[in-house]
């Protein structure tokens, strides 16, 4: 196997959104006179992934989660939320309150130069870009490519056929593998993309969603030292 190319996922993978996703819930939560709990989080955590899991179907917009997943976490405990509110509040923590995920920046540091590196996400371009600034990232990618601007998303081939149009022409899909935390997102797109698969499971899960995978690791110094191990 050669690589010669790293295609990385930005939220779990790089940036830990799982703490700013809980902070940002909770604040909402407060703002609406919802005592948060660790478990309350925990609920918003699986709807919010539904919303994105059908985003990533290509059955709903991606404006459409602001628009869904509010209403249908408050919903449940009786409470009516306006979601441009809710997002407002949400995004303040998810875009300022950025910790990258544990060995990130050192990887980054490590394979740039190395390899050519792209960051790959499902999101808002103006703010994924925004947010591998603040953290202190964005200098180490080549490019990056947000499903926003490339008209499609991962897991689908499109949004890697828009990718590959920028890459270098000589640069073969079985020389690049994409790095991430995303099993339907990632792994999946991986796999439609045609390019070698590296699954970020740091929280040891298993892999339910019957998505072939070619190599797991459980952190991202591991990730680096099987790199160095081709």
């Amino acid at each position: 196997m050669k690589i010669r190319a790293l295609m990385i996922d930005i939220d779990g993978t790089l940036l830990d959104f799982r703490q700013s996703e809980v902070l940002g819930i909770s604040a909402i939560m407060e703002h609406y006179d919802v005592t948060p709990t660790p478990e309350l989080a925990a609920h918003y955590h699986d709807v919010n992934q539904s919303f994105w899991q059908k985003y990533e179907n290509g059955e709903i917009t991606r404006a459409q989660i602001n628009e869904g997943r509010y209403p249908a976490f408050f919903g449940e405990l009786g409470v009516e939320v306006d979601p441009d509110v809710c997002e407002e509040i949400y995004q303040s923590f998810v875009n300022n309150r950025l910790v990258p995920v544990d060995g990130a920046l050192d990887m980054l540091r490590s394979l740039a130069g190395k390899y050519l590196l792209y960051a790959a996400s499902n999101g808002y371009s103006v703010k994924q870009r925004d947010r591998l600034r603040k953290a202190g990232m964005i200098s180490y990618f080549n490019d990056i490519f947000v499903s926003e601007e490339t008209g499609s998303q991962k897991p689908q081939k499109e949004f890697f056929d828009y990718c590959f149009a920028r890459m270098p022409s000589d640069l073969k899909r079985d020389e690049v593998m994409i790095l991430g935390d995303g099993l339907t997102s990632d792994m999946k797109g991986g796999n439609n993309a045609g390019i070698h698969t590296c699954w970020l499971n740091a929280c040891g899960e298993t892999n339910t969603a019957g998505v072939s995978i070619d190599r797991e690791v459980h952190s991202l110094k591991e990730f680096c030292e099987f790199l160095q191990n081709l």
